[in-house]
């Protein structure tokens, strides 16, 4: 009996749209969260496939010896596409020419990602491939061409082997971006290494094995190898890569999850709003039913059975529009960044049809609770039940709803606080401010007559309806502040750290006597570049006599042994410098002043990586020697900005100790290549270091983001005009009320409509002010918290929260009750009716 009434009522109101609201907010909150994490993970997937190109693999296994069978036979088990990989140093011969290279023999399947830049002579024009050198073929860098006056073609012995030069070699997807090596670089098949005899018993080697795959086995294939482990093996990502695109690739990420957040949050509070909007309408239905002999059961069977029905519905068709709706954003974005933007997995699926089940219970349990205790009175006493209406419960689960799907979709608690209380704050400011503001306006003596006097009337009168919709105008104003401060001035603050003039190259291996023609060349080519550096390799062996633990992988998420001292499993560029490099800042300590004792200043990243301090004592391992340091200052380092820095900078009478090249970084254009390969060939000793594509690589990001954020923006928008018609909705009825009222109370036509305007531009204008000013407060801590980065204030947005505010509000306000004020009053009270 209750089935078919209950099917038959959600039939009737479904048809007069009585079931609206609900099912749009529904709709609104699993169509916004599957565009928004469809379309980010998207995104996100791309910018890591990218970066992953600059390791050659997903993920990659060092040693500084050879790896057991086992390694590789189990990674091929696991699905895992391997490629192998030996680094050493050999001495060349050719054309009575002697020279010293760094040799990277690989197998066939390398990279794994990315690919490899060849010229087929040194006039020709370069092109990507895939593969290594053919059995008995080199590929040699451009500086081993001008040193040893070769042509393609030509035979060059390394080692105790003869090998023919097929190709020139002008980069490699893994090349590291500031390497000694420079360019007397050799790329060998890996099967030729037994024919070079350079790799003996306690050769100094280095060795490692790329991996490509999905996640899951790569995830599987660690859990099996970790074990194994050797202290000095490492397993890395791109993640684990302390570089700019290491920094880079995490700043795009915080940038994709904070967009996503916005989504989160303005979905949670419509389907809130809509939910409670919904049951309020059915009051009256409720009550009639009740007295006509409905128990509290049969109207809870019904009703429940209603919200079920439109949450399956609300959920299909917000997957259908959401889908169509990313996939039409993620092939523009795709089109517009010339890429091919990888498939989405099921997350954002899942994430999308969870997230609508939790609003549509935790959002509408209350309320429908509210709803069936409405006493069958309410048909002629219609105040009763009326008291529901600001439930303190429904808000107080609301609110931990919100913060529960924030926290679980971002998976950071400082970020969601931070998002979570300036969105409390907004909400507190605001219900003050329609207090006073409301009740303000019975003491501002406005003449009868006016439409200032009646806007203010009208916002008296629906007091506790204005403050929701306040609330809701600020939230959905707030966010769009957010996203606009992130797209127009902190990605433009990004975008800053890889300027114009940024340095595309490094020039290394600068003897001293070297320095002086080639800062002349620069000057009278007016070539862009920085000062020139002495460099040098050392190992960070121990702080205060205690040596450090095997490093971990960030890209596994593998929690560090926390009894054992965590140090860094590479030797970093360190320099000796007698002021502070531009671009960094003292933030603890004081620079080097006591020139009896080595002292060193470490980049404040470190400080706690390290676990350092202000007068601990570092060891370092230079070749066989050992030096001990006093940290004396802690410095800031901008990464981003892809300039010479570095890590550690000793103290000036560390100079002479050992023998050192210098190096520097330059701005070249397309008209300075020949002459840089003359200077080359006048240098030969000298190597160049390409980073044009780590540069491009930093601005795909950027732009990427940037889109991704503006995407999200105009969802925001269109998510925030539908909150807002809901709200205009709900309240049609009783508008309708008040037209006919004075209408026949003689107001004239024009008098209403402005009356109407200035309400909505009052309430907009209200809700930008607060929300303007909790932005930029909130801003403040996500800058600093979040991105790592000094915060400041945006007058700007001041200014403009109130006006797009008044603007939007009103718009769209007036738009939706326009249709009821042309209406003439006999067709008013037939609606009514």
């Amino acid at each position: 009996m209750w089935v078919k009434l209950a099917f038959k009522l959600f039939s009737r109101e479904f048809r007069r749209g009585e079931l609206s609201i609900i099912f749009a907010a529904i709709a609104l909150a699993v169509l916004t969260v599957f565009s928004l994490a469809s379309v980010t993970e998207r995104i996100g997937l791309n910018i890591e496939q990218k970066t992953a190109d600059f390791i050659a693999a997903d993920r990659r296994l060092s040693s500084n010896h050879e790896f057991e069978p086992i390694v590789q036979k189990t990674a091929e088990e696991f699905g895992l596409e391997t490629a192998e990989m030996l680094f050493f140093d050999s001495m060349l011969f050719a054309n009575d020419e002697l020279v010293l290279g760094s040799v990277k023999a690989v197998s066939s399947a390398y990279p794994l990602k990315g690919k490899v830049e060849l010229k087929d002579n040194l006039e020709g024009q370069s092109y990507p491939i895939r593969g290594a050198p053919e059995p008995g073929t080199l590929w040699l860098s451009e500086g081993l061409f001008y040193s040893m006056g070769l042509k393609v073609g030509d035979t060059v012995e390394l080692g105790a082997g003869e090998f023919t030069v097929a190709k020139v070699l002008m980069s490699e997807p893994d090349a590291p971006l500031f390497s000694l090596a420079g360019n007397k670089r050799v790329l060998l098949n890996y099967v030729d290494i037994e024919r070079t005899q350079a790799v003996q018993p306690g050769s100094r080697v280095f060795h490692r094995l790329l991996f490509s795959g999905s996640e899951q086995a790569l995830t599987d294939y660690y859990a099996w190898l970790k074990p194994q482990l050797k202290p000095n093996q490492s397993w890395q990502g791109i993640k684990d890569r302390q570089s700019p695109l290491g920094e880079n690739l995490a700043r795009a990420e915080r940038f994709l999850l904070l967009a996503g957040l916005f989504g989160i949050m303005l979905a949670a509070v419509a389907m809130a709003v809509s939910a409670k909007r919904y049951c309020e309408r059915q009051y009256d239905p409720v009550a009639m039913m009740k007295t006509l002999g409905g128990s509290r059961a049969t109207v809870r069977k019904i009703f429940l059975t209603h919200l079920t029905l439109v949450t399956l519905f609300s959920i299909v068709i917000g997957l259908v529009i959401g889908s169509v709706l990313q996939s039409v954003a993620a092939d523009y974005l795709a089109n517009f960044m010339d890429t091919t933007l990888p498939e989405a997995g099921v997350k954002p699926w899942l994430l999308a049809v969870f997230i609508g089940l939790v609003c549509a219970l935790m959002f509408s349990l209350k309320p429908l609770l509210d709803l069936f205790d409405i006493p069958p009175l309410r048909v002629l006493r219609r105040n009763l039940g009326d008291s529901l209406a600001l439930s303190k419960v429904h808000i107080g689960v609301s609110i931990l709803t919100i913060f529960v799907l924030m926290w679980l979709f971002s998976g950071q608690i400082i970020t969601t606080l931070v998002l979570f209380a300036s969105t409390l704050l907004v909400i507190a400011v605001l219900f003050g401010i329609s207090r006073l503001i409301f009740a303000a306006g019975r003491k501002l003596g406005l003449r009868p007559g006016s439409s200032w006097s009646l806007a203010i009337a009208t916002l008296q009168k629906r007091a506790n309806t204005n403050a929701v919709q306040l609330i809701t105008f600020a939230l959905a104003i707030k966010l769009m502040l957010f996203l606009v401060v992130l797209k127009n001035d902190m990605i433009s603050d990004w975008q800053m750290q890889v300027p114009e003039d940024a340095p595309n190259m490094f020039l290394i291996n600068i003897a001293e006597d070297e320095i002086s023609p080639i800062k002349q060349y620069f000057d009278e080519n007016q070539i862009t570049h920085e000062a020139f550096f002495p460099v040098f390799n050392a190992r960070v062996n121990a702080v205060n006599g205690e040596e450090f633990a095997r490093r971990v992988s960030k890209q596994e998420g593998e929690e560090q042994d926390e009894n054992a001292r965590q140090g860094v499993n590479r030797e970093p560029n360190l320099t000796w410098l007698d002021e502070v490099p531009e671009g960094n800042e003292i933030v603890e300590g004081e620079w080097f002043s006591d020139s009896e004792r080595l002292e060193v200043s470490v980049f404040d990243g470190w400080k706690e990586r390290l676990d350092l301090k202000l007068g601990d004592e570092i060891e370092f391992l230079i070749n066989e020697q050992k030096f001990t340091a006093t940290v004396t200052s802690f410095r800031t380092v901008d990464w981003g900005t892809l300039k010479p820095n570095f890590v550690m900078i000793l103290s000036p009478n560390f100079a002479g100790k050992i023998p050192v090249a210098y190096f520097s970084a330059a701005k070249l254009e397309a008209q300075h290549t020949k002459g840089i390969s003359k200077l080359l060939q006048q240098y030969p000793t000298i190597s160049m270091i390409d980073i044009k594509n780590r540069i491009q690589q930093a601005q795909s990001m950027i732009s990427q983001v940037s889109l991704a954020i503006g995407f999200v923006l105009m969802i925001v928008l269109f998510s925030g005009a539908l909150v807002l018609i809901s709200q205009v909705q709900a309240s049609l009825a009783e508008r309708m009320q008040e037209v006919v009222i004075l209408r026949t109370l003689g107001a004239k036509g024009s008098l209403i409509k402005l009356a109407t305007l200035y309400e909505f531009l009052l309430l907009g204008a209200i809700a930008g002010v607060v929300a303007a000013l909790v932005s930029d407060v909130a801003l403040l801590v996500i800058q600093q918290q979040l991105f790592g980065v000094d915060g400041r204030l945006h007058p700007y947005i001041w200014i403009l929260g109130p006006l797009a505010g008044a603007s939007f509000v009103a718009f769209i306000g007036y738009f939706m009750v326009a249709k009821t004020m042309r209406q003439n009053t006999q067709k008013l009270l037939r609606s009514l009716a």
